[in-house]
């Protein structure tokens, strides 16, 4: 079987060290950052969680980024994940910058629709990728075009381009693992079957199907009952192998409109996210609200940032919140939310292990 990459978990387990630190009140860098190479993208989702920014044509600076990422190996950086606000690969630097991030030690990932991933693009950086996941919410080209808003023909074009990439990985003996997420709504529920069958014969990795969770600021609203959608997961486990693994995330699911069982955000010294213009903020979910904008790259170094008084302001504002009224339902740090707050909470009988 496929290996298990916790999707509707966490691995803020396997760094021990990291959270002995913060439980002692020490300063913690992060251990994984998410960036926005582009602001722009070649898709208008319907479910797209930051349409509020308008999809720029801004674009990350490679070297000003590299250089940042330099410094921040040094203080325990160990991932990259190229993803955010737009299509990364819209950024023509997109390559070359993950070459130079795995050059330096750092694991590399990007999140991308796939469309613009041409043969050359595959050639010249797959390699530098730990995972590359595919962005398709669709299996006919019908609902793709009305649920992605691209070009006529995406559809074709990005099962084309991971069909490549499958084959290059496989000719190059490459440990790059390719997977495709689908957000799961109403426009395409019922085609996640057959998505599951045409993927499978393209040979990805694994395919994940997860729950539309409503950003804040997004003007995007979807009403999807997952009550629902639950035995849906059962329907599409059967095309499960031993080299291609699904991901219902049927967890995740159950999550939504259910209250979090912690009082703060804890996981957020652990990561971060920097937008297409070099800010740097707590999460993406916060992208553009300017209270909580940690600070710029253009105008100080990540440290600089890391270490200042906006930051500290920035995180002690958390403190104040409700946090069920500021943060998306099931996000990411999630998991990692309830590890720490039992951690920072630990009842009465933990020595009796």
């Amino acid at each position: 079987m496929a290996e298990d990459f916790k999707l509707d978990s966490h691995k803020l387990i396997y760094h021990p060290c990291e959270v002995a630190r913060w439980l002692r009140g020490e300063e913690i860098y992060p251990i994984e950052i998410e960036i926005s190479p582009s602001g722009a993208c070649n898709h208008r989702c319907i479910f797209c969680a930051v349409d509020y920014l308008g999809y720029e044509p801004v674009f990350l600076d490679t070297q000003m980024m590299i250089q940042n990422v330099k410094h921040m190996k040094k203080q325990g950086l160990k991932s990259v994940i190229c993803s955010g606000e737009g299509e990364p690969l819209l950024n023509r630097n997109m390559p070359q910058m993950a070459v130079e991030m795995k050059n330096m030690g750092i694991d590399v990932a990007m999140a991308s629709n796939g469309v613009l991933l041409s043969k050359e693009i595959t050639r010249e950086c797959l390699k530098s990728f730990t995972w590359v996941r595919f962005s398709v919410a669709a299996a006919h080209e019908e609902t793709y075009s009305k649920i992605h808003r691209g070009q006529k023909g995406d559809l074709q074009k990005a099962l084309n381009n991971i069909a490549y990439a499958v084959e290059w990985k496989k000719r190059n003996h490459l440990t790059t693992t390719l997977g495709v997420q689908c957000l799961l709504i109403r426009e395409n529920r019922n085609e996640i079957i057959d998505m599951a069958q045409m993927l499978k014969e393209i040979g990805v990795d694994y395919f994940t199907v997860k729950p539309y969770s409503q950003h804040r600021q997004s003007t995007n609203h979807m009403e999807v009952d997952y009550k629902e959608l639950l035995d849906l997961g059962k329907d599409i486990s059967r095309y499960e192998s031993e080299d291609f693994r699904i991901y219902y995330r049927s967890n995740a699911m159950k999550k939504m409109k259910v209250d979090k069982a912690y009082d703060n955000c804890y996981g957020l010294p652990f990561m971060t996210h920097i937008d297409s213009k070099g800010n740097v903020w707590p999460c993406i979910n916060f992208i553009g609200n300017e209270k909580f904008l940690y600070g710029n790259l253009y105008e100080q170094t990540f440290e600089e940032i890391w270490k200042g008084e906006q930051r500290q302001r920035v995180i002690s504002m958390f403190e104040e919140f409700d946090i069920n009224g500021i943060c998306r339902e099931a996000c990411r740090l999630d998991e990692i939310n309830k590890y720490l707050y039992q951690l920072k909470n630990p009842g009465e009988h933990i020595n009796f292990i």
